[in-house]
């Protein structure tokens, strides 16, 4: 397990020290992250769908996935108004306790752990179980929390380019169309630089600051997302007897994430509480080293 963990964790490093030695800083990873999303993370779709196998299986999972991210809202928002948070602090908490960090964390724990064909599924998972929920859902979270009125940018949806990329994948997958392999081995040359390219960027924009206000919140968001939820649908899934396919797997390993990057720049985008969305990704990427690991290790011996 520390084998299939130490690229995650090297990547990682790499990007927070050059980070602190001023070799690198937020404006210069800005780059990076546009790479990511508008050339390899596509290119990354292509190729994983083309050799996708699909089943009754992986429409389950993604079902599944929406069914846990709603009643994560629910849950968290019944806890939050236990603990008496106020909406700015309670729409940042069920924000944060909610949508998972599906890729830029996701994609490298499912090649570490499950291969390939982890990745493929894990791909799928996260455009329409993972960015289209906090796409549709995060803005009445956000005009709960704010006050304002928030409307849905459907121009921002469609237009997104991994989104655009497997819609048409997907689309054109019952042709079989036949690409040739020195064109699916470009694309999977590309693709493989999401993940050290992703991880470098999270390590390049991680900064512990101002935490110690909201700890308690953030320890809370994080039990939650990373221990809570998962373990509830892998006891929950075993009770109804499913068998824990690679499909399977992947999509419980894409639950158990750390809160998401794009859920904690839609809160401070909102003006809701900062410390609270920068604190649970910061804090929740460095315990997610443990915590994923854990969600595996259950998962194959329970």
């Amino acid at each position: 397990m520390i084998e299939n963990l130490f690229s995650v964790i090297l990547y990682f490093s790499l990007g927070y020290i050059t980070r602190k030695i001023g070799l690198f800083n937020e404006e210069k990873s800005k780059v990076l992250i546009d790479f990511i999303l508008y050339i390899s993370f596509p290119a990354l779709v292509i190729y994983n769908v083309y050799y996708l196998r699909f089943g009754i299986d992986i429409v389950y999972v993604l079902i599944t996935g929406w069914l846990v991210i709603v009643s994560s809202i629910l849950f968290s928002f019944t806890v939050g108004k236990f603990f008496k948070l106020d909406k700015n602090r309670l729409a940042a908490f069920v924000m944060m306790s909610s949508f998972g960090n599906t890729s830029f964390l996701g994609f490298p724990y499912q090649l570490a752990f499950f291969g390939e064909e982890g990745l493929r599924y894990a791909v799928v998972f996260d455009q329409l179980a993972s960015f289209l929920p906090v796409t549709f859902l995060s803005p009445f979270i956000l005009s709960y929390g704010s006050g304002k009125g928030k409307s849905i940018d459907i121009k921002k949806v469609l237009t997104f380019p991994p989104f655009v990329v497997l819609i048409l994948s997907l689309l054109i997958k019952p042709i079989n169309l036949e690409i040739p392999e020195f064109i699916l081995g470009s694309l999977n040359m590309l693709g493989l630089t999401v993940i050290p390219l992703a991880l470098f960027s999270v390590g390049v924009n991680l900064k512990f600051s101002n935490l110690r206000k909201e700890k308690n919140t953030i320890a809370l968001v994080l039990l939650i997302k990373m221990i809570i939820v998962p373990i509830c649908v892998v006891f929950l899934l075993k009770f109804l007897g499913i068998e824990f396919s690679t499909v399977w797997k992947s999509g419980i390993l894409e639950i158990a994430m750390p809160p998401m990057v794009l859920a904690s720049i839609l809160v401070m985008g909102a003006g809701l509480n900062k410390d609270i969305a920068t604190g649970s990704v910061a804090i929740g990427i460095i315990l997610s080293f443990l915590t994923v690991p854990l969600i595996v290790y259950i998962m194959e011996h329970i």
